[in-house]
């Protein structure tokens, strides 16, 4: 008898087939269609706490401008063309300060990210209050179900 023969029976193949291959590429695919929607949803709403956090913090360099300069100071939501993002930036209403004089810098909101507010400017009194308070929605364009609300009191 050959030894040979024994250490290493015929029945046993040193390869793998294609049907394995198919089986653990098609097992790979599944497992990717689970876990890339999850990576885009995560993007979306770290792009949307972003936005808030920069809208929450235009809110206070507003109140922070008007107690510190006496005068009242407006935060504008706008759009300057059709088709452009839209922008936070600040002025003096009544004054002829200039927003390079409040030293206040303009935001700009993602393209994905659309702002929806009942007003279009929120104007702060010398005291850093609001004169008229309101809420501004902030809205995925990707994901609208990816949303986050900011109250400006």
């Amino acid at each position: 008898m050959n030894t040979r023969q024994l250490r290493h029976p015929a029945s046993h193949s040193k390869g793998i087939t294609l049907i394995e291959i198919l089986m653990a590429a098609g097992l790979l695919v599944v497992l990717l269609s689970f876990a890339v929607p999850s990576f885009s949803g995560a993007a979306i709403r770290a792009e949307m706490n972003s936005a808030a956090e920069n809208v929450r913090y235009s809110i206070q360099m507003a109140q922070r401008a008007a107690r510190s300069t006496e005068t009242s100071v407006a935060m504008n939501i706008s759009r300057p063309s059709p088709g452009s993002a839209q922008i936070i930036s600040f002025s003096s209403p009544g004054k002829s300060e200039t927003v390079s004089d409040l030293q206040m810098q303009e935001y700009s909101i993602p393209d994905q990210i659309e702002l929806v507010s009942d007003q279009a400017s929120f104007v702060f009194d010398n005291r850093g209050l609001v004169q008229n308070p309101g809420s501004i929605m902030l809205v995925s364009s990707v994901d609208e179900s990816v949303t986050s609300s900011i109250d400006v009191p």
